[in-house]
């Protein structure tokens, strides 16, 4: 097997198994466990913004290693970047302000930011674009 193919699956099947680590031990307190807050609000915003990171840098990594091209992982990070933006700090807010809010908003902000959603549903976006212009 070609050398930059081995590296290609080998990134992404780490990936694959990254994220369902993350979703395994989703339970997990990281912050607790490295001793970098105490106070339970702190713990939150530290073990929510820990998950939203791996699961969209792993969902990057697999993206990268399924289409390897340079404008496919740009575009994932903007992607990350915009989804930081408008769904991990709104969610924060309305957290930290409107605690006794459990309407659907919040229910729905919870799923994207605790689930790879926008960057996985780029990975079909991506193989028709690629079918599409050969």
């Amino acid at each position: 097997m070609h050398k930059g193919l081995t590296l290609r699956w080998t990134l992404g099947v780490a990936c694959v198994t990254g994220l369902v680590l993350v979703f395994l031990f989703q339970r997990l307190d990281v912050a607790g466990a490295w001793h970098l807050a105490s106070a339970p609000l702190h713990k939150f915003l530290i073990n929510r913004t820990v998950r939203f990171l791996l699961n969209d840098l792993l969902a990057i990594g697999l993206i990268h290693a399924l289409f390897y091209e340079r404008k496919y992982l740009l575009f994932a990070i903007w992607v990350q970047v915009a989804g930081t933006v408008l769904f991990l700090l709104p969610y924060f807010v309305l957290k930290l302000y409107f605690p006794l809010y459990n309407g659907p908003l919040i229910s729905y902000l919870h799923r994207l930011i605790l689930n790879p959603t926008l960057l996985m549903l780029l990975i079909p976006a991506f193989y028709y674009q690629r079918t599409r212009t050969g």
